[in-house]
């Protein structure tokens, strides 16, 4: 049993020795070992071939030694040259000098890899072959790397946000550089730089490097284009980005919009008008707030898009707005002046609004009697309603009539008259009812919002004419009696 286990024992510590002469094959210090051990066997093998063409040409050894003679040969030839490019690719290395975001004049946002080659330690290596050169590939000899594949690579989710998606570079030579120029197609402030080269992958996390070679300032807003009731906002939600390494206070102005449209900045629910990236921030996000005026004129036109701009300037391009009216700027004058800007647009569009009057809201009375009135319609809002219609809500049994039923347009700040006629039931009985009035109404293809109206009716029984004049004459004959009797009293 004793035996047994330290024959086990034996098996598993040869084999974790094996183990960890297989791991330190593959460092540098035995690669140059097995370099010399293949080199020797090279030499052997040519020196062996260069006797053997000398024996074959003398017909002292056979075409078939021979062959395996020159095929020895080319085998210990390809094995010298597999571990020195082995070498070579294990010192090979390539650098991320810079990463640079920038924007080009069309708006789109771009970066540009700057990569260079670390193998200027290596050719040490080189000259320690020189002698050797003959069995060296012009690769091997040029000292390049070729074929280097970078890829731009989401850090969330680990998918390709450059174009191209993979961005080939043919070599890089000894000491040099290169550069690698996508397309974000996702906007990013880091992301890991993927390379692929020798047979090797590498990945760095990098934080871009900001460059103002177009704009210092980039706005951009999701929602630039909004339609906007009168007397209502426009909210448009701002983010602003820093391609620059300066501290400037920056200013928020708002041109080309009219005098009776005023507008705000809000950062975190204040009011700005200037702003500050702090050290290491170069994205902010704003609000503006955007209020049109209760009605339209000749400049706010229902229905007609205004296009305005949003800058950010500093202070010395601040300076330069004095004297311009910035309701009506050019801002292809001020485009030279401008750390940033975005382009707006907002559509104004009208309100519909119902106001329905009655001069009377109460009325008595009989049952054999009706109601007759007046409403009258007012379009109060900034917008033309359409197919006004009248109706009424009404207790069992009565009956009502509106004359017109239906308007067809009514214009702003107009109004017009409908009759409405409410017919108590002839056996109704008496007590107090309620007749609502509703509304309905269209503009711009929207439903209005109305308020009803309540009409209070109080009703009364009927009284008969005839019982009416015969009371009044009894009520007459009595008083004349009295009368007559009271002077032939006073005669006595």
């Amino acid at each position: 049993m004793k035996r047994t286990i330290s024959m086990l024992g034996c098996i598993v510590l040869a084999w974790f020795i094996g183990f960890q002469l297989s791991a330190q094959g593959d460092t540098e210090a035995a690669l140059l070992l097995d370099l010399k051990k293949t080199r020797a066997d090279y030499e052997v093998a040519r020196q062996k071939f260069e006797n053997d063409t000398k024996l074959y040409q003398e017909k002292a050894i056979s075409l078939n030694d021979f062959n395996r003679s020159k095929n020895e040969l080319l085998s210990k030839e390809v094995d010298y040259q597999k571990l020195i490019l082995k070498l070579i690719s294990q010192q090979s290395y390539i650098t991320v000098e810079r990463a640079v975001k920038y924007q080009n004049e069309r708006g789109d946002r771009r970066v540009k890899i700057t990569l260079k080659s670390a193998l200027e330690g290596n050719e040490e290596y080189l000259n320690q072959f020189k002698e050797h050169f003959d069995v060296f590939t012009p690769e091997m000899r040029s000292g390049k790397i070729y074929n280097i594949y970078v890829s731009l690579v989401d850090n969330e989710n680990k998918t390709i946000i450059g174009s191209p998606y993979e961005y080939r570079v043919p070599f890089i030579e000894l000491g040099q550089t290169a550069f690698a120029d996508f397309e974000l197609l996702k906007d990013a402030e880091n992301l890991t730089v993927a390379l692929n080269y020798n047979n090797q992958k590498d990945e760095k996390n990098i934080y871009l490097k900001k460059d103002a070679s177009v704009n210092v300032i980039d706005i951009t807003s999701m929602q630039f284009s909004q339609e906007t009731d009168l007397s209502s906002k426009a909210s448009y939600d701002l983010t602003l980005e820093r391609f620059s390494t300066s501290d400037d206070v920056y200013r928020l102005v708002v041109i080309n919009l009219p005098r009776q449209i005023s507008y705000e900045f809000i950062d975190g629910g204040s009011k700005v008008s200037q702003i500050k990236f702090a050290q290491g921030v170069n994205v902010k996000k704003l609000s503006l707030d955007v209020y049109l005026p209760d009605r339209d004129d000749d400049q706010v036109v229902i229905d007609r898009p205004l296009q305005f701009q949003v800058l950010a300037l500093t202070n010395e391009e601040f300076k330069k707005l004095e004297g311009i009216d910035l309701t009506q700027a050019s801002i292809d004058k001020l485009k030279a002046t401008l750390s940033g800007r975005e382009n707006l647009e907002i559509i104004p569009r009208g309100k519909g609004k119902i106001e329905v009057r009655a001069n009377n809201l109460y009325h008595e009375i009989t049952t054999d009697e009706q109601v007759t009135m007046e409403v009258t319609v007012r379009n109060a809002g900034s917008r033309r309603l359409d197919n006004i219609k009248i109706s009424t809500e009404k207790p069992l049994g009565w009956e009502t009539t509106v004359t017109p039923e239906i308007i067809r347009s009514l214009a702003p700040e107009k109004e017009t008259t409908v009759q409405v006629v409410i017919t108590p039931p002839e056996d109704g009985g008496v007590g107090a009812q309620e007749v609502k009035i509703k509304t309905e109404a269209m503009a711009d293809n929207r439903k209005v919002d109305t308020e009803d109206k309540t009409v209070r009716i109080q009703v009364n029984a009927a009284t008969s004419v005839i019982g009416t004049i015969l009371l009044i004459l009894l009520l007459v004959a009595f008083v004349g009696g009295i009368v007559w009797f009271g002077m032939k009293l006073s005669k006595r």
